[in-house]
């Protein structure tokens, strides 16, 4: 395949659907901007329909989202422990970290980047709160399975699906089979707000919590309703959800679920279709299974070496195609580090982490870019290995 355009390809660009600043004016025409007004409980009525859960909380970011978990599940008198992942952005475990909780990282699946249940399993202890699964790059972690273990020790299952917002695994959107989950969306992800997420709260216990939480910690939404005559803190909480722009924002965004799914189901097909029809052994990429229903949200390859992985990466830059390594593993970063972890506390997440190489993906590419991009890669695979 010849390239069309020597013009480059960006790893992401922002989606847009057109119709997010006539939502915006309106905004300015209903003189709400604080927030949790029309457009957010817009939003919450439109991601609840979607994921068919009725008990959202739109925030202002994923981050936000998981803070608001961490507090739930936080008692202030004891020592408690969350385990994790270690491949995942640090958003993850800033927020319990925030909270007092003690991280323990776990070792990921090589197939999946993804957090390995025998690893976490041998990992719970009398201190252990809860397993959080990190969905990575719109695919998940096995959740059920995660959650029988958590149901089986007692302990609560939380969502990182920032990349996961309308995933399906058997019957379930990922985001609602833990006890609580994370949606982002930031400007990176498939549908945005510039920055915003939600919580999904599954567990009927941390319903009301979680609202007062949402709302600095107040009785707010009961002096509203009428239900109390005053203000009083409640709960240890926080400013957390969106103004009414960002919300109006994302209403635009959420409406556009179906086209945007559409369109970048074709990309990744650029990708996938050229892969599974050039095999190449040591080289790995996102499998499509019967049970589960990707967002498509993005493409990543795990090469046989970091310095293959570099050399294709390089070729790549020098094509005028961004590609990113992604994370550096929590554990061996800089707040790890201080944390007491070395990079050889978990050698399969130090070794994958250099070798994963994360592909444009975004609804302003077409399929022949992808495709294009796939064939470089194994082209240059082949250079390297000659």
């Amino acid at each position: 395949m010849i390239r069309l355009s020597n013009s480059p390809i960006k790893f992401n660009e922002p989606y847009l659907t057109g119709n997010e600043e006539t939502y915006i004016k309106d905004v300015f025409k209903r003189k709400q901007f604080y927030g949790n007004g029309y457009y957010t409980q817009r939003c919450q009525a439109l991601i609840s329909e979607k994921i068919l859960v009725e008990n959202v909380l739109l925030t202002d970011s994923c981050t936000s989202a998981l803070e608001i978990s961490a507090l739930l599940l936080r008692e202030w008198d004891k020592e408690q422990e969350i385990i994790l992942p270690s491949y995942t952005f640090s958003s993850t475990a800033a927020a319990f970290a925030r909270a007092g909780f003690k991280i323990i990282f776990a070792e990921i699946d090589p197939q999946t980047m993804m957090i390995d249940i025998e690893d976490a399993k041998n990992k719970i202890t009398a201190q252990t709160v809860a397993i959080v699964v990190v969905h990575y790059g719109g695919f998940g972690a096995n959740a059920i399975l995660f959650k029988e273990l958590c149901n089986d020790n007692s302990i609560y299952l939380i969502e990182d699906a920032a990349q996961a917002f309308g995933c399906v695994e058997g019957d379930h959107c990922l985001g609602t089979i833990g006890d609580l989950g994370c949606y982002s969306f930031h400007e990176t992800k498939n549908l945005h707000a510039g920055l915003s997420g939600t919580l999904v709260i599954n567990n009927d216990k941390f319903i009301d919590r979680a609202a007062h939480i949402w709302e600095r910690g107040t009785n707010r939404q009961e002096v509203l309703k009428g239900l109390a005559d005053k203000y009083s803190w409640v709960e240890i909480g926080g400013s957390f959800y969106p103004t009414e722009l960002q919300a109006a924002f994302l209403c635009a965004q959420l409406e556009s679920f179906d086209m945007n799914f559409i369109e970048r189901k074709d990309i990744f097909f650029g990708y996938y279709d050229f892969f599974i029809n050039n095999n190449i052994a040591d080289f790995y990429y996102p499998k499509i299974s019967d049970n589960f229903q990707t967002n498509f949200h993005a493409f990543w390859v795990v090469f046989a070496s970091s310095e293959e992985c570099d050399y294709v990466r390089l070729k790549l830059v020098d094509n005028k195609i961004s590609a990113y390594i992604g994370y550096v593993p929590l554990h061996s970063s800089k707040v790890g580090i201080n944390m007491g972890y070395a990079p050889e506390d978990l050698m399969i997440t130090e070794e994958y982490a250099q070798r994963i190489l994360r592909l444009p993906m975004h609804n302003n590419m077409n399929k022949d870019e992808s495709t294009y991009i796939a064939k470089s890669i194994i082209k240059y695979i082949k250079e390297y290995r000659k």
